[in-house]
């Protein structure tokens, strides 16, 4: 075999594997964008689904059992101290509203002494003038009596 034979059968064998190619009119290209607008339609409707499904999903596992548990936590610890705070100040407007009485009990003492107190050194200073006046009659009897025994 010479040089060019074989050349020739290699061209043949590089020509008999290449593949058949076909060529595609404009319809069938139009076809073909069609089908694939399709399939990124419905890639793209799956998506819209799938990250609203995703989004509800996220949405509930914000309110899981833990949260709502931790929720509820907080929830009554502001009610502790709400509840806490209205304690701390019924009791003291009842502390206060015992000091009041007191005070008014102790004012009402305090003036029922003063007049008390008044009336007794009134009743003192009577006492008092009315000893001396006593005294005086005393004192005038007695004389009244030495004159009358040396009168005699």
């Amino acid at each position: 075999m010479s040089e060019d034979d074989l050349l020739e059968r290699r061209h043949r064998a590089s020509i008999g594997n290449q593949p058949l190619v076909v060529r595609q009119t404009d319809s069938d290209i139009q076809f073909e964008l069609l089908e694939r607008l399709e399939k990124l339609e419905a890639l793209s409707e799956s998506s819209r689904n799938d990250l609203k499904a995703l989004s509800e999903h996220s949405q509930a596992s914000r309110l899981d059992a833990r949260s709502m548990i931790a929720l509820a936590a907080i929830a009554l610890s502001i009610a502790g101290y709400i509840l806490q705070d209205a304690r701390n100040s019924s009791r003291q407007d009842a502390e206060i509203g015992t000091t009041k009485a007191r005070v008014a009990n102790l004012e009402r003492i305090a003036a029922t002494n003063t007049e008390a107190r008044i009336r007794s050194e009134v009743q003192l200073g009577e006492l008092r003038d009315g000893q001396g006046e006593i005294k005086r009659m005393l004192e005038a009897h007695d004389s009244e009596s030495k004159k009358v025994q040396r009168q005699k």
